[in-house]
């Protein structure tokens, strides 16, 4: 089975497609374990070639090489290592000069058809010969010559020198010196890292900065796991992080410009308007507090409310309620009342947001609703939250829009108490943020001591729960945070609170990061599991063409739900014929991003599936993130996780965390290079296999984790599978059970225990021979009667006594078994059959000894599982047996 898949499926349009869709695939597939050494030890000629390839389009679309010669600049890149691709391991030039050779390797690159006159094989010879270091040279030197084929060589030579091991100062230096000459003029590096990934909102920073770049004449050369490197003519001398932050606000604004509606909540405690949404449309939020406040006055319950009065006026005692019913505080008796209650509790709670006490914020709501000083005073007793409201909404002059204006005071409160704005949009977090998380052309001061020591020295219950703490933190629950949130990294949940909803600490930056997860991602409707997130990085150095490719792959694989929701994968076709097709479901699947431009140097997908256990879900979610990252167009870098963010790394192709101790047999250690990826993902297509071969797909998840956990101790999976397939069908036909299994089993098997077990299937496969040769076992084709002989060993080795020594026992075993064979058969057995019995019986006695030193014990506890090995055993014992008599049938008629 292969692990090579392929995702793009439409004709490609461009010369970056087709490079992406056609020769990638075939330079990974002919090149992927072929190791490099020296200053390029630690990666394949496949990764050196594709750097190059990519590169190179990039290079040549910026230096304006004419359409009809960038893909012959393409196809020497390809086989730009001539001498790599040589068993004879010729020089360059001999090589580029082999007509014959060069035609015969552009082909197996796929690259043959960019390279069709012969002033195409021209152009490709002298750009692979000099960027080896050879120039024009025999009498070629004296022929008229394209001045731009030295621009064109030093591109090719540029695209060679980037993914050199060597220090990335030194190497940029290089690299610079070729485009200098590629471009004819000045050329500058420049490279911006990102200290962390959060997410989406570190999506948008990238963003913000390619565009801020963009006009101070820097362009994208390549993208990296965690940034971008840009080149450009010179480098901007001034300070960006004022620019860049307010280009970051901007797009941050633009995402919650139409999602103000899950940012302003309706909760069991009043409507909760969440600080972020206040500082994006202002005007939107009060349209969403009166859509609230209707859906509040159509769910009015008179006996609830009614309730709601008689606890609050008995917490505030008998003398205060006449107190307030003598100036006209009567508590709410309809619909409409109920309504303006909700309101004044609105108000209440965005006052609170503001840090003003109870007796403050209770005198500014009765100045915007027209409440009296008198009724101020004698509402005083009643609890402001839940109390007051249910008495003051009759006294309430102005009604809903004394509200609206309470909560736009409200709001310029809140904004003033958490930034003051600079001078341009962004806030100080924001413009912290920038300088804190990118790497800029201007050194920016950061005195990372003194924030050691804060997060050193503060109350551990006021750390950010959800990452490294920017500033302040304030309570966030977890209805302001996507799903899978709900437990903190750190162990400090406050007291009190309900278990379904504990508060954590969060600094602004880190909850509008969740937020924006929380909105920005397509998740289930009603979704009670928490997600595995799927953390996909572009490899190093990638084109931001494969960006824009990789954009509207994700795009299209989004838009299998129409209505928006996440997009499972067919389980069954998957699984059976390693097809990976995406359907809609409005539970299950993948929360692919609503935005592309939430997807840049790294997408995070949040993967959903429902009631299945931890471990199903991690065995699915990573069959699912290796199918997507060792496709042979893309080839992502991954992380699986149930953290939202993760640490960037650039030196591991696959990371899992969490994984259990009963599938590390399995899995791994969790970190992968790409040649261990595609290990695993060969072990898990096995795993999906039998699964799918042995039970129904309603119970393949069920089968899915035992062969899992059986994977432990692999000769366990003969058992499993046996016993899964008796549950499924009481009589099963083994035959066609086993040529089902046999292939991905026997490929499992070979990768779990190569060299481990050897001598007991060595064992049991000899025996289940002699017995098919033989035709060794009881009346009938059942299973108990195929593995009757073999059960009778187990039982004489229970039954054993003392004084009996082997040779007793398995001679009493041989006899025994040949008159049982004597008396079933229609003309008996003789003692040829007795021969055959003896040997059978002969080699499970060397197993019993030299496999299990003659202990019962040991043997009768893994009887089950033998008895399950010798059963399929027996099978590929028949089935080699027939094919052999259909071949010399045929030999027999050919003869003939």
């Amino acid at each position: 089975m292969s692990n090579q898949r392929r995702l793009l499926n439409r004709p490609p349009k461009t010369l970056e497609e087709r490079y992406f869709s056609e020769i990638r695939p075939q330079l990974y597939e002919r090149h992927a374990a072929h190791h490099q050494y020296g200053v390029r030890e630690g990666t394949t000629l496949a990764e050196h070639l594709d750097s190059a390839c990519q590169l190179m389009l990039t290079v040549s679309r910026i230096g304006g090489v004419p359409e009809d010669k960038r893909p012959v600049l393409l196809a020497a890149t390809a086989v730009h290592d001539l001498n790599k691709l040589d068993s004879q391991e010729r020089n360059v030039k001999t090589l580029a000069r082999n007509r014959t050779f060069l035609q015969e390797q552009l082909e197996k690159a796929c690259v043959l058809s960019f390279v069709v006159t012969e002033n195409d094989f021209e152009l490709a010879r002298k750009l692979i010969e000099r960027h080896s270091g050879h120039n024009r040279s025999d009498a070629a030197i004296f022929l008229p010559e394209d001045p731009a084929i030295d621009r064109w060589a030093a591109m090719l030579t540029g695209a060679d020198l980037f993914d050199l091991g060597i220090p990335e100062s030194e190497r940029f230096r290089k690299v610079q010196t070729e485009l200098t000459v590629a471009f004819n003029r000045p050329s500058k590096l420049f490279r911006v890292r990102v200290s962390e990934d959060r997410g989406y909102i570190t999506a948008l920073l990238l963003g913000a900065c390619e565009e801020v770049l963009q006009k101070y004449g820097l362009t994208t050369l390549a993208i990296f796991p965690d940034g971008e490197l840009f080149e450009g003519e010179n480098l901007p001398a001034v300070d960006l992080t004022a620019e860049i932050a307010a280009c970051w606000q901007e797009k941050i604004d633009l995402v919650f410009g139409n999602n103000i509606e899950r940012l302003v909540r309706a909760t069991k405690d009043g409507i909760k308007i969440a600080q972020s949404a206040i500082q994006q449309n202002v005007e939107e939020v009060l349209l969403n507090v009166q859509a609230l406040l209707e859906k509040k006055k159509a769910g009015f319950k008179a006996d609830k409310i009614n309730k709601d009065i008689a606890k609050w006026g008995d917490t505030a005692g008998a003398s205060a309620v006449d107190n307030a019913a003598a100036v006209g505080l009567l508590p709410v008796g309809n619909a409409e009342e109920f309504a303006i209650a909700e309101g004044l509790k609105t108000a209440y709670l965005s006052y609170r947001e503001a840090g003003i006490n109870p007796k403050e914020v209770w005198d500014k709501i009765a100045a915007c609703v027209g409440i009296s000083q008198q009724q101020r005073a004698a509402i005083e007793p009643f609890n402001g939250q839940y109390g007051r409201p249910l008495f003051a909404a009759k006294a309430a002059q102005k009604g809903l829009e004394g509200i609206l204006e309470a909560l736009r005071e409200s709001f310029q409160l809140r904004k003033e108490s958490t930034h003051k704005p600079e001078a341009s949009e962004a806030s100080e977090e924001i413009v912290a943020a920038v300088a804190k998380t990118l790497s800029l052309p201007i050194a920016i001061q950061w005195n990372g001591i003194d924030e050691l020591n804060a997060y050193i020295e503060a109350n551990p219950r006021k750390r950010c729960s959800l990452g490294s703490t920017f500033s302040e933190t304030d309570d966030l629950v977890s209805g302001n945070m996507p799903p899978g949130t709900k437990v903190q990294v750190f162990s400090n949940r406050l007291p009190g609170g309900s278990s379904a909803e504990p508060k954590r600490q969060a600094d602004s930056m880190a909850a509008l990061a969740y937020q924006l997860m929380a909105i920005g991602a397509n998740f289930p409707a009603a979704n009670k599991k928490d997600p595995i997130y799927l953390h996909l990085a572009l490899p190093k150095g990638s084109s931001p063409e494969l960006l824009r490719i990789w954009r509207e792959h994700l795009k299209q694989l989004a838009a299998t739900n129409a209505e928006g929701g996440t997009v499972t994968v067919d389980e069954f076709k998957l699984y059976k014929d390693n097809i990976l097709e995406f359907k809609a479901n409005k539970v299950v699947g993948i929360a692919f991003p609503k935005r592309p431009e939430f997807i840049h140097a790294t997408v995070t997908e949040a993967i959903v599936w429902g009631d299945a256990n931890a471990s199903v879900a991690l065995l699915k979610s990573l069959r699912l993130a290796l199918e997507l990252s060792l496709s042979l167009e893309f080839g992502f870098p991954f992380t699986l996780s149930s953290n939202l963010e993760v640490e960037i790394s650039l030196d591991i192709y696959g990371r899992v965390e969490g994984i259990p101790a009963a599938l590390q047999t399995l899995l791994g250690s969790g970190q992968y290079s790409r040649e261990e990826a595609e290990k695993i993902l060969k072990r898990l297509r096995c795993i999906g296999q039998l699964a799918i071969a042995v039970a129904s797909i309603q119970k393949a998840d069920d089968c899915l984790y035992d062969l899992a956990r059986a994977a432990a101790q692999p000769f366990d999976l003969y058992y499993v599978l046996l016993r899964w397939t008796l549950r499924e069908q009481d009589e099963p036909n083994l035959s066609v059970i086993w040529s089902r299994i046999r292939e991905p089993l026997n490929s499992l098997l070979e990768s779990l225990m190569p060299n481990e077990n050897a001598l007991l299937t060595q064992y049991l496969k000899e025996a289940a021979q002699i017995a098919a040769t033989a035709k060794i076992w009881g009346s009938s084709f059942k299973r108990t009667a195929q593995a009757e002989p073999f059960t009778a060993f187990t039982s004489a080795i229970r039954s054993q006594k003392a004084h009996l020594d082997l040779d007793v026992i398995f001679a009493a075993l041989v006899q025994q078994y040949h008159t049982r064979l004597d008396r079933i058969r229609e003309h008996g057995v003789g003692n040829t059959k007795y021969e055959q019995i003896k040997a059978y019986y002969g080699v499970l006695r060397k197993l019993y000894k030299e496999v299990y030193n003659e202990r019962a014990d040991k043997l009768l506890t893994d009887q089950k599982t033998l008895e399950a090995a010798y059963l399929f055993f027996l099978e590929d014992a028949r089935r080699s047996l027939k094919i052999e008599l259909e071949n010399d049938s045929v030999e027999t008629t050919k003869s003939v």
